[in-house]
């Protein structure tokens, strides 16, 4: 494979990726946001998902790229992408940190397992927050209860 095909096929993957998931963000429309971060400077990866109900979790990518290529080439293309599911998790001190759920490293050819990946993530994380409340506590805005006679 000349370096011609394999840049190109590494591009055809990049946007693979990006629309798989922008299709996944549109079909769970109001219950996650797919961000596009700069995990260099701010944020968890390339791509982060976070949950619209909540911010305990979220399902961050980062793009991987060739050795010696860095971020700031205009003509860079990933080879690879890191990708986490995380959750944050408080600490005995009172810290709140992010900690892997799951992990791991995806190659183009592995890209449609990445996207059922995300898609599995997204689905849990969206039937967790329909239940929630069903099954929370009181409504705190509200109002006590009454309390239950003899």
């Amino acid at each position: 494979m000349s370096d011609d095909e394999a840049e190109e096929r590494l591009t055809q993957a990049m946007q693979m990726l990006d629309e798989g998931l922008r299709r996944i963000e549109r079909r769970y429309e109001g219950a996650v946001s797919l961000l596009e971060e700069d995990p260099e400077t701010f944020g968890a990866g390339h791509y982060v998902l976070y949950p619209e109900a909540h911010s305990r979790t979220r399902f961050a990518i980062e793009e991987q790229y060739a050795p010696g290529v860095g971020w700031d080439d205009p003509d860079r293309v990933p080879t690879s992408w890191l990708w986490r599911a995380e959750r944050r998790t408080r600490h005995p001190d009172g810290t709140h940190v992010w900690a892997d759920e799951q992990f791991g490293e995806s190659f183009p050819e592995q890209l449609p397992e990445l996207l059922m990946t995300v898609e599995r993530w997204v689905r849990r994380t969206k039937n967790q927050a329909d239940q929630e409340p069903g099954f929370g506590g009181p409504d705190r805005r509200g109002p006590a209860p009454p309390a239950p006679s003899l």
